[in-house]
């Protein structure tokens, strides 16, 4: 087994020749950065699905790749470094004394000059990244916004040199950027997350760490409110360092249904204060708070009907695959009507159960419906249901009368506490069959109120 801490330092030669693992949306983005910048590419995938023509001739087994001649391998984020088995390129890297590198240490090394923001946790990252780009971008800078939020940064063009790079890292990305030197970084949070690729919570913490290892001299680190994130702190460091209040929540955070709750508010405080690094006013801030619209399948308000005055919210926030992702979502609404299942990342519901006080009825489905259901029973009312479309009828049904009787505003919830791979491809997927279902339900309910 190859240790943990067995991650080779980049050569600092020119990028002549590179191998790419993995042919999802980074590996094809690397594929077409390398090209452009005259580097010849070496790929494979094990499940290779369709190969445009213009690449096929790059394909070949990694038992073939000229290992001698290769400066580095570029690893989509799914390959495993470690746990549970480290891919057989890994050894044959090691072997070879080849640098395992990410999709954004390559352009780091090609397309270095512009300034980077890099944010990371474990909760939180992709609306604070998004929120972040949204304040700048409205404030006249030039941006490129990506990495684990979705768009490769090998598929983005570079903002220029006074450009701003605003970049979510996961930890499978942090451990594998050497090179990573930000201007500004901010770590969230940290709890439990991805235990089965790093082994231990040791281990994760320390690939998060790495986000905060070597931020410029000029340069700026943000942390989350708790106390624990300073035990990330690398021994030595000369740039600034500023920890989160909860003062320090922009005033216009408070009014966007898209960042309900007192998580999204530290996130906008962490998004606010990277943003005055930038010289960027209050004004200017609190303007684009206002207008950001969110993320889909994060708190999404993604439907809403009229109930004799009172209206009933139906929020996507399928994104949250844990417990205390869901948890949050729990915290921000009351009079909610809670759909949750797929499979559990831990055996508790503790974080989730800390806020039962906002929820009038719970709807567990999936592979984690006996778990949820020992966890629940007695708490709270609880409905079995046979998939995400049966509780989401449900909890629909309920909800309306609800909100008629006690003539308040309600909320159906998909938070789902768990992953969706035992009915969906991802939370995406997951997430869109709710909201459609959603918009039919409320689109019948204002239907009957005008005939």
């Amino acid at each position: 087994m190859l240790s943990k801490r067995t991650l080779f330092p980049i050569k600092q030669s020119p990028i002549r020749k590179i191998g790419i693992l993995g042919l999802g949306r980074t590996g094809m983005a690397t594929i077409k950065l390398a090209l452009k910048n005259h580097i010849e590419p070496y790929i494979f995938d094990d499940k290779p699905n369709f190969i445009p023509d213009e690449y096929r001739n790059f394909f070949k087994s990694y038992h073939e790749w000229p290992w001698n001649e290769l400066d580095a391998v570029i690893l989509s984020p799914g390959v495993p470094t470690y746990l549970p088995k480290p891919h057989v390129v890994v050894f044959l890297s090691k072997n070879s004394n080849v640098p395992l590198i990410s999709d954004i240490e390559l352009v780091i090394r090609l397309q270095g000059i512009s300034k980077w923001v890099v944010i990371t946790g474990t909760n939180g990252k992709s609306t604070t990244t998004a929120l972040t780009a949204h304040i700048l971008k409205n404030a006249g800078k030039s941006i490129s916004v990506g990495g684990n939020l979705g768009t490769p940064m090998a598929e983005l063009d570079s903002p220029g040199e006074n450009g701003i790079r605003v970049v979510e890292l996961s930890s499978y990305q942090l451990e594998i950027t050497p090179s990573l030197n930000p201007d500004v970084s901010a770590i969230l949070n940290l709890s439990p997350d991805h235990l089965e690729r790093h082994g231990s919570m040791e281990n994760y913490a320390a690939a998060k760490a790495k986000a905060i290892k070597n931020v410029k001299s000029d340069g700026l680190i943000i942390l989350g409110n708790n106390p624990n994130l300073l035990s990330l702190l690398p021994a030595k460091y000369t740039c600034s360092l500023y920890q989160i209040k909860q003062a320090d929540t922009p005033p216009a955070a408070c009014k966007n249904i898209a960042l309900s709750g007192s998580h999204n508010a530290e996130n906008a405080a962490v998004a606010a204060r990277i943003c005055r690094h930038f010289d960027i006013s209050e004004k200017n801030i609190n303007k684009s708070i206002l207008s950001f619209k969110g993320l889909p399948h994060r708190l999404e308000l993604v439907a809403s009907c009229n109930l004799n005055g009172n209206r009933l919210h139906i929020i996507n926030d399928s994104k949250a695959t844990n417990d205390d992702a869901a948890s949050k979502a729990l915290s921000s609404f009351q009079h909610i009507f809670w759909c949750a299942g797929g499979i559990a990342k831990e055996k508790k519901l503790t974080n989730c159960i800390a806020h039962l006080s906002n929820v009038e009825r719970a709807y567990v489905y999936g592979a984690s419906q006996p778990l949820f259901q020992s966890e629940l029973t007695g708490l709270l009312p609880l409905t079995l249901a046979k998939n995400l479309k049966d509780a989401t009828n449900k909890a629909f049904a309920d909800a309306k009368q609800f909100t008629r009787q006690h003539k308040v505003d309600s909320f159906i919830l998909l938070s789902p506490a768990a992953a969706s791979f035992d009915a969906f491809e991802n939370f995406e997927v997951r997430g869109k069959q709710f909201t459609d279902l959603a918009k039919i339900l409320c689109q019948q309910v204002q239907d009957k109120e005008a005939c």
